[in-house]
C-alpha cells in the first residue's frame, strides 16, 4: 500500500507539478517574435514622445497607417493560431506581452485615423490633451501605452489615493519621532531652516560623491557581485531640464544634479543618488547591456518608462540596506518626494481626463502636500504637457514590490536573486 501511494504521488507530481511544454508552439512563438521585430522596422512608427502635441504632429499618412494596420492584424491572427497553453512561463509572458502590444498598436491606428479624417485641419490645443478632439479616448490609450497595462483612469485614481494616504501616515509618524507630535506648522517651519539648504556647488558635489562611496561599499548586500563602472557626477547646466532636481543621461553615463537659482534641499541627497545613479538608472542600464543578446528583439519597440522609472523609484526603498537614510531627515526627503509622486497620480487624471482647472489642481495639491507649494504649478504644467508620464514612477515601483511580495510567498526568497531576475529580463515587466 505504501509503495502504491508513493507511485501515485510521483505520477501526480510529474503530470501536475511539472508544466509540460509544446515544442512546436515554442518554436512557432519564437519565430513569430523574431519576424515581428524584423518587420516592425519597415513600418516607420515614430517613438512615443513625452509631448502629446509632438505625437499628434508625428502621425503617419493614411497609406502608411493602412500598411501598419495590415501588419498588426496579420500578426494578431498568427498569434491566435498558437496554442499558448503549454508555453514555458517566460515565453508565455512574452507571448501575452506581444498580444497586448499589438492591441495597443491597433487602438493607436484607429485613434489616428479618426483624427485625420475628422480633425486634421484643426490646430492642436496647447492647453492639454483633455482639450483636443476625442481627448478622453486619447488619454485612456496613453494610460495603457505608458503603463503597458490594461488599466482604467478610475482604478488609477483609487491607486493614487491609497498611495497618498500611505505616505502621509509615514510622514505623520516621522513628525512624531522628531518631537513635533501635534505642531505640524512648527514641523514644516523647522524643515525650512537654512541648515537643510546648500548653495555651494562644491559642497553639493561632495555630498553626492560621498553617497557614491557609501553605496559602492554596500551594493553587495542587495545585488550580485557584478562589476559595474561608477557614473560620472556633475552639476547640470541644461535650462530645459532645470525644473527637475536631477537626471541621468545614458549617453554620457552621468548623473546630473540641478542647482540654479534656488538652494539645494540636502534632504534629497540620498533619494536622488539612489534613483539616478546606483542602483537606479545608471546601474539598471549597465546591467541591461550585459544581457542584451538574450533579450527578445521586439522589446526595443516597447515603451520602457514604466520599467525604468519604476525600478529607480523602487530602489529608493533600499536606502537603509545601501548605508543611506542615516537620519530621520534623510527619510523625510524620501517621504516628501514620494508624496509628490503619489499626488501626481491623481492630479494627472484630474487634469487630463476629468478636465480640472489649474485652480482645482492647485487646491488638491495644497490639501495633500505641505511645504512644497513652490513646485506645484511647475508639476501641473508638466502634467498638462506630458500626460501619464508622471504615473510611471509609482505604478512601476508598485509592480516590482508586488512581484517581490509574491516571490516571498513561494518560500526560499533571496533578494539578490530577485533583483537579478528583474534586471536580466530587459526593460519590461
Amino acid at each position: 500500500m505504501y509503495y502504491r501511494l508513493v507511485l501515485i504521488s510521483l505520477v501526480f507530481i510529474f503530470f501536475y507539478g511539472c508544466q509540460p511544454t509544446d515544442d512546436k508552439a515554442v518554436e512557432a512563438t519564437k519565430k513569430l517574435m523574431a519576424n515581428y521585430a524584423a518587420g516592425y522596422d519597415t513600418l516607420a512608427i515614430p517613438r512615443l514622445e513625452l509631448s502629446y502635441q509632438n505625437n499628434l504632429k508625428n502621425m503617419a499618412l493614411p497609406d502608411t497607417l493602412n500598411r501598419q494596420e495590415s501588419f498588426f492584424q496579420a500578426y494578431q491572427k498568427d498569434l491566435a493560431k498558437i496554442d499558448a497553453t503549454y508555453l514555458p512561463e517566460d515565453l508565455l509572458g512574452d507571448y501575452e506581452l506581444l498580444v497586448f502590444e499589438i492591441s495597443l498598436q491597433l487602438e493607436r491606428i484607429q485613434l489616428q485615423r479618426n483624427h485625420q479624417e475628422n480633425h486634421q485641419n484643426r490646430p492642436i490645443s496647447e492647453k492639454g490633451i483633455y482639450f483636443i478632439p476625442n481627448g478622453k479616448a486619447w488619454y485612456r490609450y496613453y494610460l495603457k501605452r505608458w503603463l503597458m497595462a490594461d488599466v482604467e483612469p478610475e482604478a488609477m485614481i483609487e491607486f493614487g489615493t491609497e498611495k497618498i494616504q500611505s505616505v502621509q501616515r509615514d510622514i505623520q509618524k516621522l513628525q512624531r519621532d522628531l518631537g513635533f507630535r501635534k505642531d505640524t506648522l512648527a514641523f514644516y517651519d523647522h524643515l525650512n531652516e537654512p541648515l537643510f539648504k546648500e548653495k555651494s556647488k562644491r559642497k553639493i558635489q561632495r555630498l553626492f560623491e560621498g553617497r557614491q562611496e557609501i553605496v559602492k561599499k554596500n551594493l553587495a548586500v542587495c545585488f550580485e557581485n557584478i562589476a559595474v563602472k561608477l557614473p560620472n557626477i556633475e552639476r547640470g547646466d541644461n535650462p530645459e531640464l532645470s525644473e527637475v532636481p536631477a537626471y541621468y543621461r545614458s549617453s554620457t553615463e552621468t548623473f546630473y544634479y540641478n542647482v540654479f537659482e534656488q538652494p539645494f534641499n540636502k534632504r534629497l541627497t540620498d533619494l536622488l543618488y539612489l534613483h539616478e545613479a546606483i542602483p537606479g538608472h545608471h546601474y539598471q542600464m549597465q546591467i541591461e547591456k550585459l544581457y542584451k543578446d538574450s533579450i527578445p528583439a521586439f522589446y526595443q519597440y516597447l515603451p520602457q518608462s514604466v520599467y525604468r522609472e519604476g525600478w529607480a523609484a523602487y530602489v529608493e526603498e533600499l536606502g537603509e540596506e545601501m548605508g543611506l537614510y542615516r537620519t530621520l531627515y534623510d527619510l523625510m526627503g524620501k517621504h516628501e518626494w514620494n508624496l509628490v509622486r503619489s499626488v501626481r497620480v491623481v492630479l494627472d487624471i484630474g487634469l487630463n481626463y476629468q478636465g480640472w482647472s489649474d485652480e482645482k489642481a492647485l487646491a488638491f495639491w495644497k490639501k495633500n502636500i505641505s511645504n512644497q507649494e513652490n513646485i506645484a504649478m511647475r508639476e501641473i504644467n508638466r502634467m498638462r504637457r506630458w500626460p501619464v508620464q508622471v504615473i510611471t514612477y509609482k505604478y512601476g515601483s508598485a509592480r516590482i514590490l508586488e512581484k517581490r511580495r509574491k516571490a516571498k510567498l513561494k518560500g526560499g526568497f533571496n533578494l539578490k536573486d530577485f533583483h537579478q531576475e528583474i534586471l536580466s529580463r530587459g526593460a519590461v515587466f
